[in-house]
């Protein structure tokens, strides 16, 4: 975590200090005022006896930074209260000191200057160089927090701290001097085109609070009676293009009160969990059956650049103002699309999803006429790379089939009525209805309503192994609850889900299904497309490749060996590699000859 100080306080006879996550829980404050000048070695003596108990339930584990440099309070006072050459270190007047919890209690990591730039979070076992390249943005701190300043009413800004960050963008929890606090998010380079990614996000989450679901849905907090929450940060200030004084785009929001979900999903008891679950299945039925007019983003109509706007495109639900736009996400093959009338519904949404299904398949075609190389399929073959015309000739299939894929039997269609989800796309349901990650179980569950059930060994397991069993357990239920409750209230989106999970890639998979189930169908016309029985063997060795390797990394996973997405903490990353490494030797210790051994070697992940 890194530290960013404005000039110190004026106050002529105390220091200001500021607590962060668990030592801010455990204080009730955000910051204070301390008498100065203090010996900094009696700095966790001093709060110790103002809060009894923080220094072993907070500080014993916590960094401390007075000014812009960390120094070691516990070192102090082991080996003495002196510097080298004698000098006492003292807590100066007006100076800021700062409390900061480790990562695995805030969730927040200390760091230099240039790790605000740097992905921080994990590190890569394959491609760690490439991967962190990805995620890697630089900017410019100090007008990012003047813009801070300036949309909060605040005098100065006292501190800066980096959250870890997600996959596609970085966060920070900025900190003010009358103890508000707000967190400005970054996206990375990976997150998606530049101006469209921040400005759809922004416009997105405005419309969903204000003109179609609760205000409060977006976020999701844990109150201190230990019950799931929602709430809705407000957007304070935000910035879609990087031509700005903070040279990135840019979003601040309002800091939601309470606790994190990810710090504190294993904590309540499960009533609390099912009634979150049951909120979340709540926002999923209202957004599931708002009437869409089109796919695409959404974005504020006066940001969205003219190119990208669609002439006498109906209002969106709600928005009879036509404060928000969409922007189609594919380019159609006849040019714009003329939207038909919304007293049509049924015919408007089949016309959609065959529109969508058909402008996947144009712009895939049209990339891979452009872009595709040859390269090396291990999971097929060892020796033969894969063509561009093989793909391009799977593609043409796919796009011989995807105008059939919308004619449904009319109590059916509603399948495929769009949906706003997570974020900012506006896209057919059956094409992106999953489980929400938060319950969703890291292995498949039985097939139906079967209830999950511990391990038969559970009773005799070591207490480290039954810990993880009862923590599978909780989620295999919380993940069955989520789904008794869709199917429920909301047996669209569960169908969707249901036929969602059966599909895998690569493309061929669920082109294949879809040959296999035509005869099912009473249109009367037939499959216009085949395969070769070639095509089918050299399909199902690749399957069975690739589900050989996908079972291998469960197990990994399951006996805590590796991880199955391939990363870890940068704290563990050198053990990992070797642990990488001798995993690897054994794998390849197995193969009956050299031949076989090299294909190993690629398969690998």
């Amino acid at each position: 975590m890194t530290q960013t100080t404005t000039t110190p306080s004026s106050s002529s006879s105390t220091f200001q200090i500021h607590y962060f996550a668990s030592a801010s829980s455990f204080t009730q404050k955000h910051t204070e005022s301390l008498p100065a000048p203090l010996p900094l070695h009696k700095l966790f003596d001093l709060l110790e006896s103002r809060y009894p108990g923080i220094r072993e339930k907070v500080l014993d584990s916590c960094a401390v930074s007075v000014g812009l440099e960390y120094v070691d309070v516990k070192d102090l006072e082991e080996n003495g209260e002196e510097e080298e050459g004698g000098k006492m270190v003292m807590i100066g007047v007006g100076e800021e000191v700062a409390i900061i919890p480790p990562k695995n209690d805030g969730a927040m990591v200390a760091a230099m200057e240039e790790d605000l730039y740097r992905y921080t979070t994990k590190r890569w076992l394959s491609n760690d160089a490439l991967e962190a390249s990805k995620r890697y943005q630089k900017f410019n701190i100090q007008r990012l927090l003047d813009v801070a300043v300036n949309c909060t009413g605040a005098k100065r800004c006292t501190s800066a701290m980096k959250y870890r960050e997600g996959q596609y963008n970085k966060y920070f929890l900025i900190t003010f001097d009358n103890g508000s606090e707000v967190v400005a998010k970054l996206p990375n380079p990976n997150a998606g085109p530049k101006f469209f990614t921040a400005a759809s996000e922004v416009a997105t989450m405005d419309y969903v609070s204000n003109e179609y679901a609760r205000p409060e849905i977006p976020g999701l907090i844990l109150e201190g009676s230990g019950n799931f929450r929602p709430t809705y940060s407000g957007v304070l200030s935000w910035s879609c293009g990087s031509s700005n004084p903070v040279e990135s785009e840019y979003i601040i929001m309002e800091k939601a009160k309470g606790t994190a979900l990810g710090d504190t999903w294993y904590r309540p008891p499960s009533p609390s969990k099912h009634r979150f679950i049951e909120q979340v299945a709540e926002m999923e039925e209202k957004l599931t059956a708002a009437p869409f007019p089109e796919h695409g983003c959404i974005y504020y109509t006066q940001d969205l650049p003219m190119d990208y706007r669609i002439k006498d495109q109906p209002s969106l639900p709600g928005d009879h103002l036509k404060k928000f736009a969409s922007a189609q996400l594919y380019t159609q093959s006849s040019g714009p699309r003329s939207t038909p009338g919304l007293d049509s519904l049924e015919a408007l949404v089949r016309h959609q999803l065959c529109d969508y299904a058909e402008s996947m398949g144009i712009n895939e075609r049209a990339w891979a006429m452009q872009h595709a190389q040859p390269h090396m399929n291990y999971y097929r073959s060892n020796v033969d790379r894969e063509r561009p015309d093989e793909y391009l000739d799977l593609i043409e299939k796919y796009l011989l089939v995807a105008p059939h894929l919308a004619q449904s039997k009319p109590d059916t269609a509603d399948l495929i009525k769009p949906m706003l989800w997570h974020g900012a796309i506006v896209a057919p349901l059956i094409l992106q209805a999953k489980i929400p990650r938060m319950v969703q179980h890291p292995s498949a569950l039985p097939f139906g309503w079967v209830m999950p059930e511990k391990p038969e060994d559970y009773d005799t397991l070591p207490e480290i192994a039954r810990s993880r069993a009862d923590k599978l357990y909780e989620n295999a239920l919380c993940h069955r609850y989520y789904e008794v409750i869709t199917a429920k209230r909301n047996p669209r989106h569960y169908a969707a889900i249901s036929h969602n999970a059966t599909w895998k890639t690569p493309l061929i998979q669920p082109i294949r299904a879809v040959t296999a189930a035509w005869s099912s169908r009473e249109s009367g016309v037939d499959c216009p497309i085949s395969f070769t029985e070639e095509e089918k063997k050299l399909h199902d060795e690749e399957m069975e490749n690739r589900d050989y390797v996908e079972t291998m990394m469960e197990e990994f996973q399951e006996a805590d060996i590796l991880p199955i997405d391939g990363t870890t903490d940068p704290e563990d990353y050198e053990i990992m590699q070797k642990t990488n490494y001798i995993q690897k030797e054994k794998l390849l210790s197995l193969a009956e000859n050299e031949e076989q051994r090299e294909w190993m070697d690629k398969i690998w992940p």
